[in-house]
């Protein structure tokens, strides 16, 4: 991947940023929107596949796959992405824990929770997870002839972990979508400081 030019990264960026700030502000328990869409994706017959993917966007799953992630590029001699693979990962985890603490936003009924949690709501953890694992691997992990549809995947894979989780009863709607535009921005931020090479002057992200 060519070094993305400034208006391709900070236009989005800002964006996300944004989004993440909106839903902070007109989410959570005093929401009726975010109480309206949490009640509508209460379904039986949805729960055992929501179960599977809450669990694949775990940090005891996210963790593995992040370092086969990096193994396989310091295999491939890609020794600068291995290192901003795991650091993307780590600083997101670390970043969306000092959120969580600092926004301390109530999480649903805990009577309705599906799966066990211990920490607050906002932005949920396992949307940022997803986002910032697919990303990370779409722009560091696939060769740049797949990297487009990479890209798509990690959506999809994103948006299937993070939908889990109000089914579960375990989060507002807004927590996900903070959740995700958190691991978006996070991802783009990173990436675009740290994946060029400074002594060639050039994207490190390149054709494996």
């Amino acid at each position: 991947m060519n070094r993305l030019s400034p208006p391709a990264v900070w236009m989005p960026l800002g964006a996300l940023v944004l989004l993440f700030i909106a839903m902070l502000l007109v989410g959570g328990p005093g929401s009726e929107l975010d109480r309206g869409i949490l009640i509508a994706a209460q379904h039986a017959e949805l729960v055992p596949a929501a179960r599977m993917l809450t669990t694949v966007g775990g940090w005891a799953v996210v963790i593995p796959i992040t370092l086969l992630g990096a193994a396989w590029l310091l295999y491939r001699r890609h020794r600068r992405q291995a290192l901003l693979l795991c650091g993307l990962l780590l600083s997101e985890r670390a970043l969306v824990e000092a959120f969580k603490e600092l926004f301390d936003r109530a999480r649903p009924d805990p009577h309705g929770h599906l799966v066990v949690v211990n920490s607050m709501a906002f932005p949920s953890g396992h949307a940022a997870n997803a986002m910032t694992l697919g990303l990370g691997f779409a722009l560091l992990v696939v060769p740049a002839a797949r990297r487009t549809s990479a890209v798509l995947a990690a959506l999809v894979f994103a948006a299937a972990i993070g939908l889990s989780r109000p089914i579960l009863g375990v989060h507002w709607p807004s927590d996900v979508i903070g959740g995700w535009a958190l691991g978006a921005a996070w991802t783009l931020l990173l990436v675009r400081l740290f994946a060029a090479d400074p002594r060639q002057g050039t994207s490190a992200v390149r054709p494996h």
